[in-house]
């Protein structure tokens, strides 16, 4: 995934109850990284923009999944 794309939860994703996110929210990608903890492997985050008011910052990518351009996602935030 990479900034600016839209993406929502997966839908067997435990962390909408967690973030206080309804599961049908969509959202925009602001950054994707690695993160190294010391350990073999990476851990992929992402901050996302869901609205003005909520921005998740370090959320797990594998939390996540885009949205097709086909299935009626809104325009990506610039």
């Amino acid at each position: 995934m990479q900034k600016g794309e839209r993406i929502r939860l997966k839908s067997a994703s435990p962390a909408a109850r967690e973030w206080r996110l309804p599961r049908e929210a969509e959202g925009t990608v602001l950054c994707h990284y690695r993160v190294f903890a010391g350990r073999p492997g990476a851990s992929e985050r992402m901050d996302v923009c869901f609205s003005s008011k909520t921005v998740i910052w370090g959320a797990p990518a594998t939390e996540f999944e885009p949205i097709a351009e086909n299935q009626g996602g809104t325009e990506p935030r610039r």
